[in-house]
């Protein structure tokens, strides 16, 4: 019969191995967790592919955003610019236009006193001399009509410079035409 001398070192005995693991279950136990840990890592991972891919959405809704803002604006700018544009060409159309037609009307006017002019010219100088103050003053009245055609090449920047030799020359032709009633 067992005694409780020869069961309790069966009981320890029995107590210890059966309070440890065998290897086998030890490398079970192991290739579980190392399972464990990969499939934890695994949904980490995609975790984080996740809220990547939804910055990186995210992202290119924003920068599409700003281009389209900046292209909207880039194109009310560019818009605004021809408007201007159109604008600053009518008004220097307008310009030309005015000039135009107010030296016209002055050289027209002119032109009139010069052939009054002629008839007294030949009335009291040689038919020759009176054909050169004539020839001079056709030719004063040339060059202002010269400078009437340089007005449609002018641009808002020299229009003034063109402007102011056309004046010149229109007050040129008036003191030639002065000057030659002084004569008769």
């Amino acid at each position: 019969m067992l005694t409780i001398r020869t069961f309790l070192p069966i009981a320890i005995v029995t107590s210890l191995f059966a309070g440890c693991e065998s290897p086998a279950d030890a490398q079970a136990k192991a290739e579980r967790a190392q399972r464990e840990a990969e499939q934890r890592a695994a949904e980490v991972s995609n975790e984080l592919d996740r809220k990547v891919a939804e910055i990186d959405q995210r992202a290119e809704r924003e920068t599409d955003s700003a281009l389209r803002e900046a292209a909207e604006k880039l194109n009310d700018a560019a818009l605004e610019a021809r408007e201007k544009t159109v604008e600053a060409q009518a008004e220097l159309a307008k310009a030309r236009a005015d000039v135009r037609e107010a030296t016209t009307r002055r050289v027209e006017a002119l032109e009139k006193d010069v052939a009054e002019l002629r008839q007294q010219l030949e009335k009291k100088m040689s038919k020759a001399e009176a054909d050169r103050v004539v020839k001079e003053l056709q030719d004063k009245s040339e060059a202002v009509r010269r400078s009437l055609r340089d007005l449609d090449a002018a641009t808002s920047t020299d229009l003034e410079q063109v402007k102011k030799g056309v004046t010149e020359r229109v007050e040129a032709l008036d003191r030639a035409i002065q000057e030659a009633r002084r004569r008769v």
